[in-house]
């Protein structure tokens, strides 16, 4: 994978010096031909477990850089992510990225390709939440707030399970009115495709 595993250029960087937690974001770049944009993360122990989702379009390449193990879900079956192994999620594939549920640090790198804004909104907008304490217990964003996120970026991520169609229509659209009312906000210079921000 060479140029995907070695160092990557870092557009922003966040840290909660609290877990431990870190969050780089990989601006676009190119590797063999093609475009990606990604994170490197450091998760603390049990930590990093999201929902299930799906990226219709984009495909996925992860990469444990550090620890002994990183565990995920693809297509329905479970696994261990070594180190010097490359995980990849195509398409439309039901996943749960690599997370952390050992009792040291790891450090996982997500690429995307192609990688849209939307990827680097969703980015910036959790590092800002690992920074200010304002991640669950997961180091991920609470359920409002990543609803927004969804609905304000036009997405490549939704729910797994729930039909696209409904989720970017009608579900994401109203939860964002609603949690909006709340107060959360992405990540301030990145608009939506609304004009909103």
């Amino acid at each position: 994978m060479n140029r995907l595993d070695g160092g990557l250029p870092v557009y922003e960087f966040f840290t909660d010096r609290d877990s431990g937690a870190r969050l780089e974001l990989h601006p676009w770049f190119y590797a063999g031909g093609r475009q990606y944009l990604g994170y490197t993360r450091v998760l603390p122990p049990h930590t990093g477990k999201a929902p299930a989702h799906v990226h219709p379009g984009v495909a996925q390449h992860s990469l444990l850089l550090d620890g002994a193990g990183a565990r995920y879900r693809r297509a329905g079956r479970g696994g261990v992510l070594r180190a010097g192994e490359k995980l990849v999620i195509g398409p439309g594939v039901r996943h749960t990225d690599p997370y952390n549920d050992g009792d040291q640090p790891i450090t996982v790198r997500s690429l995307f390709s192609p990688g849209p804004v939307a990827l680097l909104s969703y980015g910036r907008t959790l590092g800002r939440a690992i920074r200010d304490g304002e991640v669950n217990g997961q180091q991920e964003l609470p359920l409002p707030h990543l609803l927004l996120m969804l609905a304000e970026t036009g997405s490549v991520t939704f729910a797994a399970g729930v039909p696209v169609v409904l989720q970017r229509r009608v579900l994401l659209p109203l939860a964002a009115a609603v949690v909006r009312r709340r107060g959360y906000r992405p990540a301030p210079g990145l608009r939506s495709p609304s004009g909103r921000r």
